[in-house]
């Protein structure tokens, strides 16, 4: 062989077979070229096409699909290891188990009222995954660290099937793995790189609804679009509050730090047999209790609606199939969750102006207020974000008008107090009142104006009364406005 591209340590059959390579000896050649570094392959690839009877492009390929066998195989890292718990050996009792459960976690993690049940529960789920079409995350948070979050995701971890703990993962791992492996994704420290990941979260929400369960990758040379599968119970452990949407589509457990006379149980991984045997019996319990599982159709307590209907409705079902106290116990817990969630913590940013504004309208009782004095009362509300909106600087009237965008509310030019100034209209929130918030405790007539119209034109904002009481609270203190 003669071509000058070919290494000077050439393949040692080429003096003995020239362009003749007996077949049983290819793949022997291919993965001695999937061993070479990339510079040693490239002086070699064109004679050993022409020896195989390869165009380069086919070998390449072949090497290519020869490397990526050899790194699942332990060419890199390890293999995945996704141990289950071998179910316990005679049927299960579910009032004993989960009373059971419920003990060993609250021995481990101090947790807000309801959260051990609220695991146990979605442990269950996460044994008998198939038999529902909604996969709540499960949210594990904290206000600051300390406060157990590992632990509690280690506890976790002992209970459910096929568990896979990470504590740093990208976007394409999860929906590799989950396609491959069907794992029970246990991810902590999310809060160092779940935040301002939009893909990330993007996939972690889509596991949450089974029907849309995956993402679509454009995979191989010829970008063949290729569908992954991000079905998979997974739970979530951060400092702060879970990305809104994320949060959305969560059983909230909410974790706090130890008082010194507060006592918990160190958990030691060599040591963890209460745990162990909790997690055999639910292995069980969920295999006996499947098919009744896919049948069931919870009933749902008045108080939860939309998304926290449906990352109930799975626990309900649960705690239907267990009987006993449960099913009332646990309609119980997710009212009592859902509610001392809290009504402002779960709005979003959007929602909250929406409340304010009505807040502030019902406080000034007039049917319009200018941008300049809607703000002023806005950013004087303690307790909410307007003072330091963005960057430490309050909120602007072009920052409000960006908020309000979404709802098809904008400012317009209206008369107030004599003058004319840009506003906003009572009236052109009360749809988006109607849709987004609860009704008000309180409702008031405003009062009416005698010239109660949209001025057109685009006049710029006059000088207007913009002062606010002097009195601050949750809601505005702003002096009473009327129009005239």
């Amino acid at each position: 062989m003669t071509d000058e591209r070919m290494s000077t340590d050439a393949p040692a059959y080429s003096s003995e077979y020239g362009h003749d390579l007996p077949v049983s000896h290819h793949a022997a050649e291919i993965s001695r070229l999937a061993s070479l570094s990339p510079l040693e392959y490239e002086r070699e690839r064109s004679a050993v096409a022409q020896i195989l009877g390869l165009r380069t492009t086919a070998l390449d390929k072949i090497v290519r699909e020869e490397r990526r066998g050899t790194a699942e195989t332990g060419g890199q890292g390890r293999a995945l290891n996704l141990p289950s718990p071998e179910p316990w050996p005679a049927p299960v009792d579910g009032n004993a188990m989960m009373s059971e459960m419920v003990a060993a976690i609250r021995s481990h993690v101090v947790a807000t009222d309801g959260a051990a049940e609220a695991i146990g529960l979605w442990v269950l789920h996460a044994h008998a995954l198939d038999a529902f079409s909604i996969s709540p995350r499960l949210g594990i948070t904290s206000p600051e660290k300390g406060c157990g979050k590992t632990t509690c995701l280690d506890v976790v971890s002992c209970l459910v099937p096929r568990r896979l703990p990470v504590s740093n993962i990208s976007p394409a791992a999860i929906f590799r793995t989950i396609e491959t492996a069907c794992p029970t994704l246990l991810i902590d420290e999310a809060d160092t790189f779940l935040i301002n990941n939009d893909e990330m979260r993007g996939v972690l929400n889509s596991g949450h609804r089974r029907s849309a369960a995956s993402v679509i990758r454009l995979v191989g040379d010829d970008h063949q679009p290729r569908m992954f599968s991000t079905w998979a119970a997974t739970a979530i452990a951060m400092i702060g509050r879970l990305p809104e949407t994320l949060e959305d589509r969560s059983i909230a457990i909410t974790l706090r730090r130890r008082r010194p006379d507060e006592t918990v149980v160190p958990l030691r991984a060599d040591r963890t047999p209460h745990l162990d045997r909790c997690a055999s019996m639910a292995a069980r319990w969920g295999a006996d209790n499947i098919d009744a599982l896919r049948l069931a159709d919870p009933m749902v307590p008045a108080g939860l609606a939309n998304r926290a209907a449906d990352n109930w409705r799975p626990l309900l079902a649960v705690a239907d199939a267990i009987g006993g106290e449960w099913p009332e116990r646990a309609r119980r817990i997710a009212g009592a969750m859902v509610a001392t969630g809290g009504e402002e913590e779960a709005q979003s940013p959007k929602v909250m102006v929406l409340d304010d504004i009505r807040a502030v309208f019902e406080d000034a009782q007039t049917d319009r207020l200018p941008s300049a004095t809607l703000v002023a009362a806005l950013v004087e509300m303690e307790a909410r974000p307007w003072c330091e909106w963005k960057h430490g600087k309050p909120l602007s009237q072009n920052s409000l008008a960006r908020l309000l965008a979404p709802f098809a509310i904008s400012p317009s030019t209206i008369r107030h107090l004599g003058t004319t100034a840009k506003g906003y209209h009572r009236a052109q929130f009360a749809d988006a009142f109607a849709r987004y918030l609860t009704p008000a405790t309180k409702t008031d007539t405003p009062t009416q104006s005698p010239d109660f119209r949209v001025i057109p034109g685009d006049a710029q904002p006059a000088q207007s009364d913009t002062r606010v009481g002097s009195e601050k609270s949750g809601k505005p203190g702003l002096a009473r406005l009327v129009a005239v």
